[in-house]
């Protein structure tokens, strides 16, 4: 694959499949395209100011990234807190880039990997897992959506759903990508994606 293949590639289903939430602000300064993960943590923000969605005290770290991209500067990656669904407050470490069209500025696509400091309530991280969780921890590692959870389980899509959303209970994960960020940071997920117990279930029981 080469550089003049870029055009018959679907780039933006690619960005749309990430883990980490993506986003496009246009030069009004308003959310014009979220990924998924990205409405999975903050909600679908689409048509709303962006500077809304960040913390107080970053606001104006904020503004000034963006000002500079709109008019051509650069910016180096820096981390900014946001505010999740809840109104919770989530750092993440932002880069971004202009878009161009016609070699105008239209706007700034941009991608903030989650910054994970683990569960906050005392515990060791990921203390307590059932081996269904695990083994449903492990299976997002690689990367799998739903269904492909479901098939390796052996289950129907809505109970896997169900383990995911356990597993998300039980960490205190506010998404997948954090789940799978908590369970590298404990040490649960190596290189070998194993995990405890995976020799000893089928897949076909449910907890």
């Amino acid at each position: 694959m080469t550089a003049s293949d870029l055009p018959t590639l679907d780039l933006l289903a690619a960005v749309e499949d990430l883990a980490a939430p993506a986003y496009v602000i246009d030069r009004d300064g308003r959310f014009s395209w979220v990924n998924q993960a990205l409405i999975e943590r903050l909600g679908d923000l689409r048509g709303r100011p962006f500077v809304e969605h960040v913390a107080p005290e970053h606001r104006q770290l904020a503004r000034t990234n963006f000002t500079r991209k709109v008019v051509g500067k650069t910016t180096k990656i820096f981390d900014l807190t946001v505010l999740d669904t809840e109104g919770r407050k989530v750092t993440l470490r932002i880069t971004s880039a202009p878009l161009r069209r016609g070699g105008q500025i239209v706007g700034i696509f941009g991608v903030g990997i989650p910054l994970v400091q683990g569960p906050g309530d005392g515990r060791a991280p990921l203390e307590g897992l059932t081996p269904r969780q695990h083994e449903v921890l492990s299976l997002l590692a690689e990367g799998l959506d739903t269904p492909e959870i479901a098939r390796r389980l052996g289950v129907a899509p809505e109970t896997a759903r169900n383990h995911i959303r356990a597993l998300l209970r039980a960490t205190g994960a506010h998404s997948r990508l954090e789940a799978v960020l908590f369970g590298f940071r404990a040490g649960l997920i190596g290189a070998d994606l194993t995990h405890p117990g995976q020799q000893d279930d089928d897949g076909a029981a449910d907890e």
